[in-house]
Parts: structure tokens; sequence; C-alpha cells
């Protein structure tokens, strides 16, 4: 009876080890593609689970649970949970890794000066939301039964492209059963941010993406070419030519999933599904995104609260990015704009950053000034008789000042207008239905030494004797002759629709300014 239950609890262990093993690997490593590293979290609590199971296995000898005791047997389960914890605190700021977080980031603290003259092709005047917009026009024009097959893609990654920044996105897999039927997408939509110019371009079958299935889903595809790379989110890029590929960054972990760096990536061929991995510094020029947001993120908060020691009660020099940013080129590379303000959480910016995606540099400017929001709700201050909505915008360098810079959409987030807004003050904003609109009254807001213009407005009433419309320089002017053959002129780029019902005999109470410019109507009678 005795050896018969022996070779009951030897099966029954057999069975159990079997099915963990099994579990393991084919639910977490083949479904969730769990890299073999013992820098991963993941993979450390997938080993601790076989390692228990195992133990159980060997000191479990079949008897009944009533009779387990905590004896001699449970030392080595003990042995290896302690290590696992112990394993999951290494390299944090409480063991040994505080010059680890406070080293993360590359930080430079520059002048504003070094950052080039302001030029319209450096911003995204097109955002994500627009560009699905205009993405969604031209995916139309794919063939009845394709645009039934397959899916606009939600990736928008901003790249750089002969000079002009575009996002794009790849067209993905509508479904399961659409990917049998299929088994590669046509190509991908491209938006220049600029132009707001959108273009459906087809190439080869894309056959390895993060929408499809089984081996050729991107992440799967990759893992059993290196399992045991810690890989992050792969961004959709263009080569010179035009040709797609995916960008996968490699991370280099200090520890258990501690502080992380991008020490490489993998470039994904999406059409043969070809794997070729570049260190950070040997990288085709092309590729603009090696560096994702969220690591740039990581480390700058990490470094600003550790970089004045571990106990920092009065959270001295700890600063941290606002919660969203805007892209902008510099030098054919793209970077982030983001502001940086205290933990306080207050409303004004203590400086601002750009990041280059590409060398994860960070040139940080430490200026006091005003945050996006509050640039933001300026700007739809101007304008809002419209209702528009600004987009974040970003930061430029107007003849030295430091300005923000955004966009303004309506309900459909299609751009109607723009705003250059002062940093330092942001009650000093400009607008106009062109970028070059907006500049040109942006500049008039400031004096020649750079001081805001102290041109004087006045009051005004008078009789309308004559009324005239010409267009100087793209933009609708109002001519008004009073009863006393004075001339005013209002520009209908500033918004105001009451100008063009102006007529002969009208009774007008205006704002004008030294030059005769009418900046206001109080009343029309």
């Amino acid at each position: 009876m005795k050896k018969t239950n022996q070779k009951g609890g030897v099966g029954l262990r057999v069975v159990l080890l079997l099915i963990v093993t099994a579990f393991l690997l084919f639910f977490n490593q083949y479904l969730l593609c769990v890299p073999f590293n013992l820098h991963s979290g993941a993979f450390l609590t997938e080993l601790l689970i076989f390692l228990l199971t195992l133990c159980f296995c060997v000191v479990y000898k079949g008897e009944k649970v009533e009779k387990f005791r905590f004896t001699g047997k449970l030392i080595l389960p003990g042995i290896i949970l302690a290590l696992y914890l112990i394993a999951m605190l290494i390299g944090s700021p409480l063991l040994g890794g505080l010059n680890n977080y406070k080293n993360q980031s590359k930080i430079e603290e520059v002048d504003f000066s070094v950052i080039p003259a302001f030029d319209k092709t450096q911003v995204q005047l097109v955002d994500k939301d627009t560009a699905q917009q205009l993405g969604d026009r031209v995916f139309g024009t794919l063939g009845s039964d394709e645009v039934s097959q397959f899916e606009m893609g939600e990736d928008w990654v901003q790249i750089s492209m002969n000079g002009n920044l575009c996002r794009v996105t790849p067209i993905d897999f509508g479904s399961l059963l659409k990917y049998f039927s299929t088994g590669s997408t046509p190509g991908y939509v491209i938006v220049d941010c600029n132009t707001g110019e959108a273009k459906l371009v087809r190439s080869e079958g894309l056959r390895y993406m993060k929408s499809a299935y089984f081996n050729r889903d991107l992440e799967r595809h990759l893992f059993f070419h290196d399992p045991f790379a810690l890989t992050g989110t792969a961004k959709f890029e263009l080569d010179d030519d035009g040709k797609p590929f995916w960008i996968v960054p490699v991370y280099d972990v200090t520890w258990v999933s501690k502080t992380r760096d991008v020490k490489g990536v993998y470039v994904v061929d999406p059409v043969s599904g070809s794997c070729t991995y570049y260190t950070k510094e040997d990288a085709p020029a092309w590729i603009d995104n090696i560096y994702p947001v969220s690591v740039i993120y990581d480390q700058f908060a990490q470094t600003k609260r550790y970089e004045n020691g571990l106990i920092n009660l009065s959270k001295k020099g700890v600063v941290e990015f606002t919660d969203d940013y805007a892209y902008v080129q510099f030098n054919d590379h793209v970077h982030i704009y983001t502001g940086v303000t205290s933990v306080g959480k207050d409303e004004s910016n203590v400086g601002f950053a750009y990041v280059d995606l590409r060398t994860g540099e960070i040139d940080y400017i430490r200026r006091a000034g005003a945050e996006e929001y509050s640039a933001r709700s300026s700007a739809e201050g101007a304008l809002q008789q419209y209702h528009y909505s600004a987009i974040f915008p970003s930061m430029v360098n107007v003849q030295g000042r430091p300005t923000y810079f955004m966009g303004l959409v309506d309900g459909a987030n299609l751009i109607k207008s723009y705003a250059f807004v002062s940093y330092e003050n942001y009650q000093n904003v400009a607008t106009g239905v062109t970028v070059e609109e907006a500049y040109r009254n942006y500049l008039k807001l400031y004096d020649e030494d750079g001081s805001i213009s102290s041109g004087e407005e006045t009051e005004k009433t008078f009789t309308v004797k004559d009324v005239r419309t010409i267009v100087k320089d793209g933009n609708t002017l109002v001519l008004l002759l009073s009863e006393t053959d004075e001339i005013y002129y209002y520009d209908m780029s500033d918004g105001d629709l009451k100008a063009s019902f102006i007529g002969i005999g009208a009774k007008v109470d205006v704002r004008v300014d030294e030059n005769g410019r009418i900046r206001s109507f109080l009343q029309i009678r």
C-alpha cells in the first residue's frame, strides 16, 4: 500500500511540474513574449513559480494536506523566495542604485540663444488628431473591397522626411478572419505636418505587423529572433526612399526592471521580416525615434528626484516635465519640446526643455514663465467668438524671445488659425489665419528695443462717408472714410465680422491705434 502511494505521489508531482512548465512556456513565453533575461521582472516571477513548483515536487511525498507541517523541507523554498525578494530590491535607490538613478539623463543647461530662430518648418502645424482626420480621407481612396479588409493604424509616428516634419502610420489588419483572407496590408499613410497634404502610399505587402497574428505578430517575431533582448514599443518609420521599417528599442537595464537606457535598436523589415540590430551610435541616419518618450520622462524625473540625495525632504531642485509635449525639428533631428515645472504643480514653469529623440540628449533652459495651458487659454480667448481649441504649443525663438506657437482647431480638429503667445507674459498674444500673418501681428506687439509696444489707442466716434475693401499681403482690409475725410482701416484677420456689414452713413465708436488701425469696435449704430 505504501509503495502504491509513493508511485501515485511521484505521478502527481510529475504531472504538476509538466502543467506549470507548459503554462509558463506556452502562455507566458508564446503569448506574452517574456524575454529570457534576469533583468526582466516578469521572467524572474516565472522562474520563481517554476522553482517553487519544483521544490514542492521534491519535498511532497504524497502525504495528506492535514499532515503537512512547516518543517526543514521548507528551507529550500524559503531561500528561493528570499532570493527573489532581494533580487527585486537590488538596484533600487535604497540598495546601492542611487548613482544609477541620479545619473540617467544626459542633461545640459543651455541659454535660449542657442535655439535656432523661428522657421515654420521646425514645428508641427498638424497634430496627431488632425493628421488622423486627414488620413481618414485618403484611406477611403482604397478600393471598396480593401477598405472593408483593413483599418487605419493608430501609430501616427512623428518623423523627419526630406527636411519636413511628417506623421506616418501603417495600414493594419482589420481582424483575425481578415488577416487569414489577406495575409498582408497594402502600405501606409503619410501626412506632411507643414502643408497638411496626406498621401496613401502603396508598397510591397506588409506582413510582420503589430496587428498581425501568430508568428507574424511583430513582437512575437522579434522574440523568436532574439528571446533574450529587453525591447520596447515598435515605431513605424520610413527611410529616405520611403521604404517602411519597424524601429524597436533595445534596453540596457541596471537590474530587474529598475533604471533603463536604450543601447540599440532592431530594424525590422515588415515585408520580409528580416531583423538587423544596430547600436544607437551606429543606427542609420534616417532613424528619428530611438528613445521612447516614456523613457525620456522616466529618466528626467528620477534624475531630478535623486540628484540632491536620497533624503530630500525640502524637495530642493526636484522638477519634472509637464504632462504633454510637442514635436519640433532641429538639424533634421526630431525633438520633443516640453515644459519643466516644480513638483508643487503651480501655474508656471521654471524652465523648458528640448529632447533629441535620436540621442536622448536634453537641452534644458532654466527660465521662468507661463505654463502651456495658460498660453493655450490666452490664445483661445483671443478668438473666443469662434470657440476654437488650441493644440499643445511648441516653444520657438522669435527674435530672441521665447514664444509659444500653436494652432487653433475647430470642432472637426482642423486648424483654422495660428497663435504666438509670449512665454514671459501670456497676455501678449497675436493670431492670424496663416502662420506668416500671426508672426507679423506678433512682431507688431513689440518695439525695436524688444519691449512691448507702447503705441497708444484712442477712442474715436465718426460717421462713415465711404467704405472700400482691399487685399494687402493676402489680408482683407476694410477702409472707412470719416465725414472729416480721415481714413481708418480694419484687418479682417482680427476676427470681428461686424466690419463686413458697415455701410455708408453708419455711426461707429472704435478704438484705433496711432496708425489709424481699428483695434476694436465698441458700437455700430
